[in-house]
């Protein structure tokens, strides 16, 4: 018991090693795998079990006790990330099967992610310009979300960039996505603006606060290639832009995620004309399917559709 207890900071620091450099996922899916392992390595302790060799029914056990009212979605993320955490152990020789690849999968209801309404996002993007009157931070906001909306870009996209990503000329970004996949997306007039913007008045400030004379450590470097800074100059965390946005809409009564601005990008672009496969590149799926899921149109846009071109539909 004390030996195994002893060797799972280790194997789940090889895990994360795994993770970033062979199957190369985002931070954001890293974190959530890391998370589910250690949840599991921590339910086999206290069993006395191991992972090199529970059975079908452990894991089935591990997953029920869990919680009984886990929904469909949630199942298929903790499924997804035992997959993977025994692939690991299959290509470290701990084991010689995954079977995480025989658990049940849940059935999954059609997910529509919401999509804001275009007055919805200019009322979210006109609160955060109102207040960078008062504050550089705001600014930085207003300018960091609006260039979320214009490019459909993922939150781990947007604090990820460098200003060496964007070409001032060209309007253009350079992203590197999931899997460190890289595409090139078109800044919009307003964004651009809003960058060109920021980058003259607002990031020297804030570049200011966080300098320093001397050698920098590896992240102080890392910030100072970076497009958007902190209050003392450091790269921007995930966790503090979701919390920024969070504060402004509540404020205005909206309910939305940051990632619903991703969405209605593309569902925007959709509207206006686009076709999918377009946007599929602009949003940078692999998967056209994914692509068909998250830009969904809404049933009134069909019906109107309908209605004009369907001639039996006519009075």
């Amino acid at each position: 018991m004390k030996e195994k207890e002893d060797s799972r900071p280790q194997l789940l620091t090889d895990y994360g090693d795994y993770l970033e450099n062979e199957a190369q996922l985002s931070a954001a899916t890293r974190e959530v795998y890391m998370r589910e392992a250690g949840f599991l390595l921590s339910y086999l302790a206290e069993r006395d079990l191991d992972a090199a060799s529970i059975t079908l029914s452990d894991l089935d056990d591990y997953i029920r006790s869990r919680d009984e009212n886990l929904d469909a979605r949630t199942v298929s993320r903790i499924n997804s990330s035992l997959r993977s955490f025994f692939n690991f152990l299959v290509r470290d020789g701990l084991r010689s099967d995954n079977i995480a690849f025989l658990l049940d999968k849940p059935k999954l209801s059609d997910y529509l992610p919401h999509a804001l309404s275009v007055e919805e996002v200019d009322c979210i993007l006109d609160r955060m310009k109102e207040l960078s009157s008062d504050d550089l931070l705001f600014y930085r906001d207003y300018a960091f979300f609006e260039l979320v909306y214009s490019c459909g870009l993922r939150i781990s996209e947007a604090v990820g960039l460098k200003v060496s990503s964007y070409s001032r000329d060209d309007k253009t970004l350079v992203v590197f996505g999931k899997r460190s996949k890289e595409r090139i997306v078109f800044v919009g007039q307003i964004a651009a603006g809003a960058l060109d913007s920021y980058l003259a008045q607002v990031r020297p400030v804030l570049a200011s606060a966080g300098g320093r004379k001397g050698r920098r450590t590896a992240k102080e470097r890392e910030s100072a290639d970076a497009l958007f800074l902190g209050r003392r100059g450091e790269m921007l965390t995930r966790q503090a832009m979701h919390k920024r946005y969070h504060q402004i809409v509540t404020s205005l009564g909206i309910d939305a995620t940051v990632h619903a601005l991703r969405h209605s990008y593309a569902t925007h672009l959709l509207k206006g004309g686009a076709n999918i496969r377009q946007v599929q590149l602009l949003l940078g799926h692999s998967d056209i399917k994914t692509t068909q899921i998250y830009t969904h149109l809404d049933t009134d846009d069909l019906i109107t559709t309908f209605d004009k071109y369907f001639p039996l539909s006519r009075k």
